[in-house]
């Protein structure tokens, strides 16, 4: 495991008086694992910040097999995370204070140069010339093996199937059978139809506990389940604009694309969490104005103008009452 794929475990990680406390009410290994599981799940979200709705932590129980009730209260009963329940969201201070000492020796470790990981570079000997009467060196010796070793294998392999095939055929014209050709090698299609991969997609997106396993997977959580309508939408629009329809014949090329294009911290993902924020800006902006007209600029409401600064009208039977400054009915 390298070093900064994860998070390093301090030296007295049990000696946690709430991690002890857990051990003893629930059972000891079946919440250790949970614990982790949640510190590396948020050791791959954003700002190691997670969602804790319902639906995502009923889904993250289901993709790891747990008991949905001690997952609760392993989040919520030790004082092992923090969880703002209006956002509801959570994190690990002890996950903050670990990755803040990681990354404090990362940016040590920029300022010095080091680039660390990068292996020693290997001088090469130079070959002799065999043909020459020369001694081979270590490399071509190598070579020589690797080759000769190659060959026998491929001419017992080519040996052995001729033979295979032989007996099969020999075996079956004893019994009086007739020997018929598989359909792939007389070139006839696959029985199973190639469906277009817009089908595919709609295909995957009926299925809500894979739909769901993508949220935590992508950690955008509730943000992706109350948008997936244009999530689906996204990813079409990147397979069109990166030319990937030819490779999507199956499901599975499909449920293996989407994957990697929510994957943590890759550029599309991040696209697509900044397009769906943006799609929630939006939708409650047209919300908080949903009783009032946009002409040329202009708020209005039954033709009537609506002052620059004023607040949103607040329902169908407001009217802006001038002297007072102020919506009434």
């Amino acid at each position: 495991m390298k070093k900064d794929q994860y998070f390093n475990l301090e030296v007295n990680f049990l000696s946690n008086d709430n991690i002890v406390r857990m051990m003893m009410e629930l059972d000891a290994a079946q919440s250790l694992g949970i614990y982790m599981m949640l510190l590396t799940h948020l050791r791959k979200a954003d700002n190691y910040e997670a969602s804790c709705c319902p639906l995502c932590m009923g889904a993250f129980a289901r993709m790891y097999d747990l008991d949905a009730d001690v997952l609760q209260r392993v989040l919520r009963e030790f004082d092992l995370f923090v969880l703002d329940e209006e956002r509801q969201m959570f994190r690990s201070p002890y996950l903050d204070r670990v990755m803040a000492k990681l990354e404090e020796r990362r940016m040590i470790n920029v300022a010095n140069g080091k680039k660390g990981g990068r292996p020693k570079r290997m001088e090469s000997t130079p070959e002799t010339p065999m043909d020459k009467g020369g001694k081979p060196n270590q490399n071509q010796k190598s070579r020589e093996e690797e080759r000769r070793v190659t060959t026998v294998v491929k001419d017992n392999n080519s040996s052995n199937e001729e033979k295979t095939e032989k007996e099969h055929s020999a075996a079956a014209a004893s019994d009086g059978l007739q020997i018929v050709t598989p359909p792939e090698d007389r070139g006839q299609l696959p029985l199973q139809p190639v469906l277009p991969w817009e089908m595919l997609v709609d295909q995957m997106a009926e299925s809500e506990s894979y739909m769901e396993s993508m949220a935590m997977h992508s950690c955008m959580g509730k943000l992706f389940v109350e948008r997936q309508e244009e999530v689906i939408a996204a990813f079409k629009e990147h397979i069109r604009r990166f030319g990937r329809e030819d490779g999507l014949l199956f499901l599975r090329d499909v449920k293996l694309y989407f994957g990697n294009y929510l994957s943590p911290g890759g550029r599309p993902a991040q696209e697509l969490k900044k397009r769906l924020l943006g799609s929630c800006r939006q939708a409650a902006e047209e919300e908080l104005y949903r009783f009032e007209q946009l002409i040329g600029g202009q708020r209005t409401y039954l033709g009537h103008p609506i002052p620059k600064d004023a607040p949103p009208r607040p329902d169908r039977s407001a009217v802006w009452d001038e002297v007072h400054w102020k919506w009434g009915n």
